[in-house]
């Protein structure tokens, strides 16, 4: 590497509330000549992003340049994107801008641009990384609820729920990317109606939802910004 390249950083937005981002990524983002963040392509070829409609907010004019990574399960079609992201950050670095790596939520937490990340790292680039609010922590302070206590452990899972993890009563289950499983965990609510669960989609926007009604999950279709907080006994309660 350079000595005349800048530090790459990785900025994590929080859950959606552009006033719950931490005053360093703050910074880090007034700071920045560009800034990239994960998108989605639509149809007429404008681009969706979480990320972006949070910097928007905080900065209008923000130096946004949209990486389109496609939303499918075979990670091999999207490492090529990752890829020229890479190349393409290094190479802003390398010419002297500041290069900012924005995501929603933490950037430590099924964040996919920490593939990026460790490419840059692998190759002896000087990376830096500034942490967010974590979906499922926001959801439980917006609820109120205290998320674990005492002995009570935390489980976070990936869409991939399948019920066992529940046997262990100490256990506090968080079920994100829950589009990926829903059949499964309306399969078990529905064979276990006394679960105590509080369902949540898009946590820190106006358009947030929660439920703590079992009814009311298996009838709602999961969206891709939405999660689960699960556990036995006794009730999350709130504070």
């Amino acid at each position: 590497m350079k000595t005349n390249e800048s530090t790459i950083t990785f900025v994590s937005l929080g859950i959606g509330d552009p006033e719950l981002i931490t005053l360093k990524a703050y910074r880090a983002l007034q700071q920045a000549d560009v800034i990239y963040t994960p998108a989605t392509r639509r149809k007429d070829g404008t681009f969706s992003s979480r990320a972006g409609e949070i910097m928007t907010a905080l900065l209008p004019g923000a130096p946004l340049k949209y990486v389109d990574i496609p939303m499918v399960p075979d990670r091999s079609r999207i490492i090529p994107v990752y890829e020229r992201m890479k190349e393409e950050a290094a190479a802003d670095s390398a010419a002297g801008k500041t290069v900012v790596v924005a995501v929603e939520g933490d950037v430590s937490i099924y964040a996919s641009v920490h593939y990026v990340a460790q490419m840059l790292m692998e190759e002896g680039r000087q990376v830096d990384a500034i942490p967010g609010i974590a979906s499922f922590i926001g959801a439980a302070a917006d609820r109120r609820l205290s998320l674990i206590s005492g002995e009570e452990r935390l489980l976070v899972l990936p869409g991939n729920f399948e019920g066992n993890e529940l046997h262990d009563k100490r256990n506090v289950v968080v079920v994100m990317k829950l589009s990926r499983c829903e059949q499964a965990v309306k399969t078990f609510l529905a064979e276990h109606p006394d679960t105590v669960c509080h369902y949540f989609e898009n946590v820190g926007l106006p358009q947030r939802y929660h439920t703590a009604s079992i009814e009311e999950i298996l009838q709602r279709p999961f969206p891709y910004f939405s999660l689960l907080v699960m556990k036995n006994a006794p009730e999350i309660a709130p504070r």
